[in-house]
């Protein structure tokens, strides 16, 4: 990328930040850090990640991102401010107002003898293991009489969440309460299960080493990018893809 590039309009991007990212080259940072600072226009930022706020914080303090103005974890089911001091309301509340309650919902769940629960910190979600259909259809119809989903994670394992919430959902009533337009906004992710955020007003992108899963979903959605990157490259990518990226060429000899 020239170093004369610059961004042409007012961009938000919620960008996964899995272990590609985190391990990316300080020089790839760098010049991804040095787009987004170089530029007039607002850049909104927003961190995502399946695992709890406390590990996608030290995620992003360990790749030296600069600070966001949301955390979005345990599947969008965790809203933090970016500064780490509390959670973004009234997305957090709405979130809760959803959710029956972390020991009624283990209670229910742990009846199923095929149903193991997993280790799971996350005040509005539930993960489990569920080894047959059988099973997983009671659960299922139990869950959503109680107003929740089953959502899969990955072979065998599911999130059990809020109905209607994910992080697809949680990032479209962000981008609603603060007033963000989604031909603004860009998602971009790498992690099973995140096909909420395709087919949505706003452009999506997919890491290189995203699952078989989340890639066919790129062919399915013509605002859908899979990138040929991962990390801080992946989405200067994305950025150029989409319009965002106005390259200053140099001069010809």
């Amino acid at each position: 990328m020239s170093p004369t590039s610059s961004l042409n309009k007012a961009l938000c991007v919620s960008i996964d930040l899995d272990e590609h990212f985190v391990n990316a080259s300080e020089a790839d940072r760098d010049e991804l850090l040095h787009l987004f600072e170089s530029t007039e226009q607002h850049v909104g930022l927003i961190y995502t990640s399946h695992g709890p706020a406390e590990s996608l914080i030290e995620a992003a303090a360990k790749a030296h991102m600069p600070v966001p103005d949301m955390f979005l974890a345990d599947t969008g089911t965790t809203a933090m401010k970016g500064d780490g001091s509390g959670t973004i309301e009234p997305l957090q509340r709405n979130i809760m107002q959803l959710w029956p309650g972390k020991e009624n919902m283990q209670k229910v769940l742990s009846e199923f003898p095929g149903l193991k629960l997993l280790d799971d910190a996350a005040p509005c979600r539930q993960m489990v293991e569920i080894d047959d259909d059988e099973t997983l259809q009671a659960v299922r119809e139990k869950i959503e009489s109680m107003g929740c989903s089953v959502e899969l994670r990955v072979d065998k394992q599911y999130d059990v969440l809020p109905y209607g919430v994910n992080k697809g959902a949680s990032l479209g009533r962000w981008i609603v309460q603060q007033n963000v337009a989604p031909s603004s906004f860009i998602a971009l992710s790498s992690a099973a299960g995140d096909l909420a955020l395709c087919g949505r007003g706003w452009r999506a992108a997919m890491f290189a080493s995203s699952p078989d899963s989340l890639k066919e979903q790129c062919e399915r959605f013509h605002n859908v990018r899979l990138l040929k990157s991962d990390g801080p490259l992946g989405v200067i990518e994305a950025l150029r893809y989409f319009g965002f990226l106005e390259v200053a060429e140099a001069a010809q000899q």
